[in-house]
């Protein structure tokens, strides 16, 4: 009767640290990952139709798809800056200066943070 409670309990503790080295993995996979909401400009750029619009402004990047046929401007104004950083901020303070930004904030839906490259 000992060795059959003895042999549950090792097999009960063996589940148990089996359990707690995948959680363990799991977590610390999500921990270094946490650069997974940094966006490049190859990612920007792949989002670059009316149907699938990212912009960039001020280090964020926001999908604001399905702002385009609410923008007053008409989405005409915005198509040929998706998928861009550079080119829509100079187009978006061309067009607004910085008046607008608050709403560039609630339309889009933010993604991540943009990752500049370059020297530093």
């Amino acid at each position: 009767m000992n060795r059959l409670f003895l042999a549950i309990l090792i097999f009960v503790f063996g589940i148990g640290v089996t359990f707690f080295i995948r959680l363990s993995t799991s977590l610390n996979g999500n921990v270094d990952n946490l650069d997974s909401n940094v966006v490049g400009s190859e990612t920007l750029l792949e989002h670059n139709i009316v149907d699938d619009c990212w912009v960039g402004y001020d280090g964020k990047v926001y999908d604001v798809t399905s702002f385009l046929p609410r923008h007053p401007g008409s989405a005409v104004a915005i198509i040929p800056y998706c998928g861009t950083y550079e080119e829509f901020t100079n187009a978006f303070e061309g067009q607004h200066g910085t008046s607008k930004v608050s709403n560039l904030m609630k339309v889009g839906t933010l993604i991540g943070d943009f990752e500049i490259q370059g020297k530093i």
